[in-house]
């Protein structure tokens, strides 16, 4: 008589993920972690209890902690390139109105996988070793903008008189204020009006007058406005 197999109680077998699947899951892992407990927090012990895995097995797709730390910043960081992405439109000084509305947006929305494990990794203690990879990544994003503003002056719908990077490390300055109100919890003295007029603020004092007409000039022949992105007035980009 033959004996019967109760397959019903099995566990099913875990099923191995290709590589660069399994990497992509630890690097997701560890930027929820840091987002919940911080850079420091976020210990390999951790990320293998969250993903289900050994901790051994995390040496199977990188060599040590640092270097899953560094993959976690460079998606965070793709992310954040992805809002620059968000508008299509051809007329640049609108595809940089069109990339502050989408920050406010994300902002508001996913606060969890965007605004806070980007400040626990500034947050991070310098022997983790972190902040300069995070000034090189924030610099491309500044000059991302900046190409975009140089490309408005070429089009003649941003003024050619205006300093292209201050105006990238100026909007930035924007989505770093949202980020800011957010984790403090001062929204209600920083909300999205207030946003909103700090965007058109900006974008203000850097669009072409009478629409894209002219090379800068006021009406009657008199000088460009001056405004808080030219060079020379003392304003600060910040960094």
């Amino acid at each position: 008589m033959s004996q019967v197999t109760d397959t019903a109680s099995r566990p099913e077998p875990r099923r191995r993920l290709p590589s660069e699947e399994r990497r992509a899951q630890i690097v997701e892992a560890a930027l929820q972690l840091v987002a919940k407990y911080g850079v420091q927090g976020t210990t390999l012990h951790r990320i293998a209890e969250e993903l289900g895995i050994t901790h051994p097995a995390l040496y199977a797709h990188f060599s040590n902690r640092r270097e899953i730390l560094l993959a976690a910043l460079d998606v965070l960081f793709a992310r954040i390139m992805e809002v620059h992405r968000a508008s299509s439109d051809e007329n640049a000084l609108e595809r940089l109105r069109a990339i502050s509305l989408r920050h406010t947006a994300l902002v508001a929305s996913a606060p969890a996988g965007f605004v806070f494990p980007l400040f626990e990794f500034l947050a991070a203690s310098p022997e983790e070793g972190l902040r300069e990879e995070l000034a090189v990544r924030q610099r491309a994003l500044a000059k991302d903008l900046a190409e975009i503003v140089q490309e408005g002056q070429a089009q003649r719908t941003i003024r050619p008189d205006v300093d292209a990077e201050q105006v990238g490390w100026l909007i930035t300055s924007r989505h770093w204020t949202e980020d800011v109100a957010l984790l403090m919890g001062v929204t209600e003295d920083w909300d999205r009006a207030s946003s909103m007029r700090l965007l058109d603020l900006i974008i203000g004092s850097i669009e072409m007058p009478g629409g894209g007409e002219g090379a800068g000039a006021q009406p009657g022949g008199a000088p460009p406005r001056p405004n808080a992105a030219s060079p020379g007035n003392g304003a600060a980009a910040a960094g």
